[in-house]
């Protein structure tokens, strides 16, 4: 009896053991592969992935386009095959005249391109299409599109000044012979001009000069109508706010409409100023006196999608003549 329970309890211990050592097996066989799949060698693994080292197909990029410089690498989110949206200004508008003029678009506008009326229209329409391109001005930037660096030149004050962001224009007030003696006209104008109207013109745009005298009350009182460009008007209404701190009495209504409706209607006297921004031309010299009260830049811009930064003058030129249709099509 006592050799039988002997003989059991060894057989228990013995597979005991044997539990034992299948175990340990197992648990050896686990961490193995746990180290195998935290190496560097490993397809899916660990530490490959979260190294920085990431496989072609997740990087986020495709092949770069030949536009515009190294920047311009299309993201997967970009598809550069798609039409460009061309957004450009009625025919009339300073900036248009000046944007055609400076690119050398002249009058080969791209047929399919959609004309915007105002500013905003070009700003909004942007924005809103991540495939688009258009153009405005520099004033009226706001960080909901891109402004495009031109021949590797980013648009701004200094850049302005300097000469070297070729794309930039002046902005005029006109006044026709009968308002060339109304105190209000002359009083106003003098205000812009002066250090403090210069001042507060170069918080976003670009000042005329750097020398201007002080601006002295003037007590006047009454009514100037005011009116035209679209990309002046933004820097009229600060400028006219500033000018009734001084002259609280004079009241100040301003129209947009375009260069085009500011230089007629200054001519004909439905306005008192008219307000453009492009050199005014020889035969309206003949009924109107221009003078320039500050510098800005045309921005070329596209929806922040597009991972463009800088493109060149001939690229510009081509995607608004029509030559070049899709972002991957742009070279350099």
């Amino acid at each position: 009896m006592r050799k039988t329970i002997a003989i059991v309890l060894a057989c228990m211990l013995l597979a005991a053991l044997a539990a034992s050592c299948n175990n340990d097996t197992a648990d050896t066989g686990s961490q193995n592969t746990s180290t195998n799949d935290s190496g560097s060698t490993s397809p899916t693994g660990g530490t490959a992935n979260a190294g920085g080292t990431t496989p072609a197909t997740t990087s986020g990029t495709v092949p770069a386009s030949t536009g515009g410089g190294t920047s311009n690498t299309p993201a997967n989110s970009f598809d550069a095959s798609r039409i460009i949206a061309v957004y450009t200004r009625e025919e009339g508008s300073g900036t248009r005249d000046a944007f055609i003029s400076l690119t050398g678009v002249g009058e080969d506008m791209y047929i399919e391109a959609i004309v915007n009326n105002e500013t905003n229209q070009i700003l909004t329409n942007v924005e809103t299409n991540d495939n688009a391109i258009g153009y405005v001005s520099v004033g009226s930037l706001n960080p909901a599109v891109k402004a495009l660096s031109v021949n590797g030149v980013t648009p701004s004050n200094a850049t302005i000044t300097d000469g070297s962001y070729t794309l930039q224009r002046p902005f005029v007030v006109c006044i026709n012979e009968a308002n060339q003696n109304n105190p209000l006209v002359s009083d106003f104008i003098s205000f812009i001009l002066s250090a403090e109207g210069q001042e507060i013109t170069a918080t976003k745009w670009t000042a005329i000069t750097q020398t201007a005298a002080p601006y002295t009350t003037s007590g006047l009182a009454g009514t100037l109508k005011v009116g035209g460009s679209t990309s002046v008007e933004p820097l009229m209404q600060v400028l006219s706010q500033a000018y009734r701190v001084h002259n609280p009495n004079i009241v100040i209504e301003i129209s947009g409409g375009g260069s085009g409706t500011g230089i007629s209607e200054a001519t004909s006297g439905v306005l008192d100023i008219g307000m453009s921004s492009r050199a005014l031309r020889d035969n309206e010299k003949e009924s109107l006196t221009g003078t320039d009260i500050a510098l800005d830049g045309v921005a070329v811009i596209v929806n922040p999608a597009n991972p463009m930064s800088d493109i060149t003058i001939e690229q510009i030129k081509d995607i608004f003549t029509g030559e070049v249709t899709r972002w991957n099509q742009v070279t350099g």
